[in-house]
């Protein structure tokens, strides 16, 4: 008797309507993706169906899940007159039928 696949959390639920310029309301998460393998070289044909993608991780702040994309920050620029972020930087977009796994790291 085969054991049942593990099934892998793709979203993350989001209340992305209450989300601003502040840091805080943002969830910092790992995502792990299949990633496109190429190869311009000679190879042969048993070579190439042993082939595996590679798992890409990606780590920063969760912007959204939707529309099949997920899209993340890493980086933000503080504003220097209130607590709050103006600029965001380091940016990744992610198709979410490639996602492997995806999980909230605490920074606290």
């Amino acid at each position: 008797m085969s054991k049942p696949k593990k099934k892998h959390r793709k979203i993350i639920p989001l209340k992305t309507k209450t989300l601003g310029n502040r840091i805080e309301d943002y969830t910092f998460v790992e995502v792990r993706w299949l990633d496109i393998e190429g190869d311009d070289g000679w190879s042969t044909l048993d070579v190439l169906k042993k082939e595996k993608l590679p798992v890409a991780v990606s780590k920063g702040y969760l912007l959204s899940q939707k529309g099949g994309v997920t899209r993340l920050f890493r980086d933000y620029i503080e504003s220097k007159e209130k607590p709050t972020m103006e600029d965001i930087g380091s940016t990744v977009i992610i198709p979410t039928s490639v996602i492997v796994s995806i999980k909230k790291i605490n920074l606290q």
